[in-house]
Formats: C-alpha cells, sequence, structure tokens
C-alpha cells in the first residue's frame, strides 16, 4: 500500500508561476510576434487620438459646436486615460495582466460603438472618456509584461522597440482616419477602431500567455492602493521620472491637439496633406525610439538619454514659440521643429517609464500606472490650455509646448547628481518573475 504525501511547499510554488492556459496560438516573449502584439496594445491610444484629429473641424460642424470646443473629445479621452491605469495597473496585479489587458479591449470597444452613435458633443465626449479608460489598459499593462519578463538593458531596449513598432499607429492613423472621414463620414472612424480593438481582444484571447507569477490578492485594497501609491510619488528618483513624463507629453500633446487647427485652419493645408505631414512627426518618434534602444544596447546612460531628448524638446519648442510670435511660420517651416520635439520623445520616454519602474520592482504595475497616468494629465492639460489660448494663429500651440518643455527640463536637471532623500532606497528585486506587490 502506497501513501500519497502532499508537499506543503509545493502548492506555495506553484502559485508563484504564471497560470498556464491552453492557447491554440501561443506567442513567446523571445519572438517577434510578441513585440508587435504588445505593440498593437500599446498602440490603441494613439490610434483614438490620431485618427479623428482631421475630423475635429468637422466634428464641430455636423454636432453644432465650434471647432475649439472639440478639443474637449481629446481632453476628456486623455483624462480617462490617466484615471484608468490607476485602476488597471493595480487591476492587473490583482487578476493578471491578461484578463485585465481583455477588459480593457472591450470597454474599447464598447465605448468606440457609443462614440460612433452619439448624437451630441455631450453624449461624444461622455464615451470619448470611457474610451479613454479601456485604452488605459494596453498601455499600463504592456509596461508591466516587459517589467515581469525583462529587466535592466534587455527591459529598456524591447519597450524601445514596442515603441517604434508601435509608432506605425499614429504614423498612418491621421490618413487613414481622414479618408475614412472623407468617404464615409467622421462617425465611420470610430466603428473601425470598435472593428480593431475587437480583433486584437480575439488575437490576445488565442495568442497571450499570463506573464503575472504571483498575483496579488490585497493589490485592490483602497489602503494597500494608496500606501503603494504613495510609495512611488515619494520616492525621489521615481517622482522625477513622473514629472519628465507629465512635462514632456504634455509639450508633444499640445501640438497634437492644436496641429489641426494650425495646419488645417491658419495654413490652409488640405486635410489630406495635413495627415502626411502627421506621419512624417510620428515617424520622427519611431527614429527616436530605435536610437534610444541601439544605444542603450552599447552601453549609454538612460539618464543621458533623457537629458538629450529634454535639451532638443525645450531648443526646437522655444524656436517655434519665437516663430510663431513673430509671424515667421508657415506650414513647411514649422516641420523640423515639430520633428525635432517628437524625435526627442522617442529618446526620452523609453527611458522615463523603466527609471520609474525599475526601484519599484515589487509594485511594478502601480509604478506603471503612476507614469501613464501622470503623462496622459501632463497631456489633457496641455490641449485644455492650446483651446483656451487659441485664437486663430500657432501662437497658442508654440507658448504651450514652450512651457512645458521648458518644465520637463527644469525637472530633468536634478537627474545630474541624483542624491538619495533620507530612507529612500530601491525596493529589493528578488526574482523578476515576482515583481509585484508582496501579500
Amino acid at each position: 500500500m502506497h501513501l500519497k504525501v502532499s508537499n506543503p511547499f509545493a502548492a506555495r510554488e506553484d502559485a508563484r508561476r504564471p497560470t498556464k492556459t491552453r492557447l491554440p496560438f501561443r506567442i513567446g516573449p523571445q519572438s517577434k510576434s510578441f513585440i508587435f502584439l504588445l505593440a498593437a496594445s500599446i498602440a490603441l491610444p494613439s490610434l483614438s487620438i490620431d485618427s479623428c484629429l482631421a475630423s475635429l473641424p468637422v466634428i464641430g460642424v455636423s454636432l453644432g459646436a465650434r471647432p475649439a470646443d472639440t478639443v474637449s473629445i481629446l481632453s476628456l479621452f486623455m483624462i480617462g486615460f490617466a484615471g484608468g491605469q490607476l485602476a488597471f495597473g493595480p487591476l492587473s496585479d490583482r487578476i493578471g495582466r491578461r484578463p485585465a489587458l481583455l477588459i480593457g479591449c472591450v470597454l474599447f470597444t464598447i465605448a468606440a460603438v457609443g462614440c460612433a452613435c452619439a448624437p451630441t458633443l455631450i453624449v461624444l465626449s461622455f464615451w470619448r472618456f470611457v474610451q479613454g479608460l479601456g485604452a488605459a489598459a494596453g498601455s499600463v499593462i504592456t509596461f508591466a509584461i516587459i517589467r515581469d519578463l525583462f529587466s535592466g538593458t534587455a527591459a529598456r531596449s524591447h519597450l524601445s522597440y514596442i515603441s517604434v513598432v508601435g509608432t506605425i499607429a499614429p504614423i498612418v492613423a491621421p490618413t487613414v482616419g481622414g479618408l475614412i472621414a472623407t468617404w464615409q463620414g467622421w462617425r465611420a472612424v470610430f466603428f473601425w477602431l470598435a472593428v480593431a480593438a475587437a480583433l486584437l481582444a480575439i488575437v490576445l484571447l488565442i495568442s497571450l500567455e499570463e506573464s503575472l507569477s504571483n498575483r496579488n490578492r490585497h493589490a485592490l485594497r483602497p489602503r494597500r492602493l494608496i500606501t503603494n501609491y504613495w510609495r512611488v510619488l515619494s520616492h525621489r528618483t521615481c517622482l522625477l521620472y513622473l514629472l519628465i513624463g507629465g512635462f514632456s507629453f504634455g509639450a508633444l500633446f499640445a501640438y497634437v491637439s492644436g496641429s489641426a487647427f494650425v495646419f488645417i485652419d491658419v495654413f490652409g493645408v488640405d486635410p489630406r496633406v495635413y495627415g502626411a505631414l502627421f506621419a512624417v512627426n510620428a515617424f520622427a518618434i519611431a527614429v527616436g525610439a530605435f536610437t534610444s534602444g541601439r544605444l542603450s544596447t552599447r552601453g549609454v546612460a538612460p539618464n543621458r538619454l533623457i537629458l538629450a531628448g529634454l535639451i532638443i524638446s525645450f531648443c526646437a519648442t522655444t524656436a517655434l514659440f519665437s516663430g510663431a510670435i513673430l509671424g515667421w511660420l508657415n506650414a513647411f517651416s514649422i516641420m523640423p521643429l515639430l520633428i525635432l520635439n517628437t524625435f526627442s520623445m522617442g529618446l526620452v520616454t523609453p527611458n522615463a517609464v523603466h527609471g520609474t519602474m525599475e526601484p519599484m520592482p515589487r509594485i511594478a504595475g502601480v509604478a506603471s500606472s503612476a507614469f501613464g497616468s501622470i503623462r496622459m494629465l501632463g497631456g489633457a492639460i496641455s490641449s485644455e490650455f492650446v483651446a483656451w489660448w487659441y485664437h486663430g494663429t500657432p501662437v497658442a500651440m508654440g507658448e504651450t509646448m514652450a512651457l512645458f518643455a521648458a518644465c520637463a527640463l527644469f525637472v530633468g536637471l536634478f537627474l545630474i547628481q541624483p542624491r538619495r532623500s533620507r530612507g529612500e532606497r530601491r525596493e529589493p528585486a528578488g526574482a523578476i518573475a515576482n515583481a509585484v506587490n508582496a501579500p
């Protein structure tokens, strides 16, 4: 007679391993398809924003609102995106990366259908807020998945290459969105966004494995949430990267929210040409991210890349603001300055987001959420500044870009001689697979 003795430690070890799901088309983390899949997830916000930029003036006319009022569908999307990241980071720590990402895709799909059927600007703005909530899942969970599986130079390189692939969306989205709006109307843009999100959800369902090895049962408790976010915000190094991310994205989003009015209404550019010009700027982000990835693998310090990007952005936006005040800008003279600014984002973002998560491996989801939320908050504020100050000239866009770029550079200067505040220390890393909250 053989007695089967259970091992209490085996169950504990199994609990720390990612939940294995039988998938019809599994994509491994070392494959190129894995990068493309995560890039598609992180591209949802860009698709949502950039595909409707050329339609902003038309949406205002169609819904009986001032053209400048339609900027609210961008700012509310960003606010929803910021709030969604605060929720989806801890949610992914609690239930896993895969199910949280699927929830976000479904929410995005429903909201996109609501946008397509919206009868008024208020209703459209509401659904855009909900759409921002759903889009947040792709961004924050992608960062957390990378932190689950990789560390150090490998993590920075993967983030950079995902950013490169992800910039395909903003490159093609304005042109494709403009063509769809011309042929089928602006509501069709949101319909096709719903289709794209639904297809992404299906691919994720059949191919993406869970990367989280130790789910935290307490991640969604209010007290734990407040404590974890405070740990990130009170960590000097994390706070510097958070502020850099928020201010630098504010400088970029001032361009995103104001460029349609500047190019189409002020400079008289055809919407299809505007889409091509926007694609050039989006490609500059891809070049910057690719450059960051290559330099990271060659040992260039991330803080040097960040400072280089911030200096480039400050110089470009200051020149743009000066040219706007003096009346020297046109559709072609403004482009080199915009390209330099967007290129700088490719240098700053991958290194800043990794710098935020690196000291906090046990709460990587929360750190990623905080970074994404601060970025989106910066974008929402800058877009409102552009709307308030816009009076039919490029000055509003230029001064907002210069203001946020100057703030980002000011904060970035503190990275030159980083110091540790009293009691500050790096969270113990342990195994990379356990980069989540301790229960």
